[in-house]
């Protein structure tokens, strides 16, 4: 009990977790376009080679592209959430720093399902990562909104946040589940999940 007190102490500013949050977030997005390289042309001045290099290189683009929403969004909602904590403690840093850890594993599995786009565990873990993200989103703004609310906010809710924060855990959980097949059925529903929360959820007084 006594380290889970230790957690919840430290009236730590927000302004140095929201600097490094930034940076990470940054840092993922940087990292997902490193992914797409310039292909290599036996015949330089090929423009048929050049342009089936192009479309072999289709699904990169594509997983880039949903990864790249998805972790603007994460950002967007993230940058939200912290708006509703009066300051940071121990506990929530770590919480962050968690949830940020899983954040930078992202262009793993985003280039794992770019280059193995039919392969239905490069697929499924893309999924899987995901749903594990917004979990500890999901545990992050728990955090927040039990303990660390502003005053002036404690009069505030979000009709059903708890359930609209697991459409996304069920909705990349399927895709996972559809892997087993079609994995086209799959990023379909990777790339409309981030849809649900591309603005954050809006509180409203009681």
């Amino acid at each position: 009990m006594g380290l889970l007190k230790r957690f919840s102490q430290g009236e730590l500013g927000l302004n140095r977790v929201e600097a490094f949050s930034d940076g990470v977030f940054a840092i993922v997005v940087t990292l997902l376009v490193l992914e797409l390289r310039v292909p290599v042309l036996h015949d330089r001045g090929s423009v048929g080679e050049l342009g089936h290099q192009l479309v072999d290189l289709v699904p990169k683009f594509l997983s880039w592209l949903i990864s790249f929403i998805i972790v603007c969004k994460f950002w967007l909602n993230h940058h939200h959430l912290l708006g509703f904590a009066r300051h940071a403690t121990y506990g929530m840093v770590w919480l962050n720093s968690i949830f940020l850890m899983f954040q930078s594993f992202i262009p793993f599995p985003t280039a794992l399902m770019g280059e193995y786009p039919m392969n239905p565990l490069a697929v499924s873990l893309f999924g899987v990562v995901m749903a594990v993200n917004t979990l500890l989103f999901i545990a992050l703004q728990s955090y927040i909104l039990r303990n660390l609310i502003k005053p002036e906010l404690l009069g505030t809710q979000v009709p059903h946040l708890t359930r609209k924060s697991f459409v996304g855990v069920i909705s990349y959980l399927l895709g996972v589940a559809a892997t087993l097949f079609n994995v086209h059925i799959a990023v379909v529903l990777y790339a409309l999940t981030p849809l649900f929360f591309i603005t954050p959820p809006q509180a409203k007084n009681n």
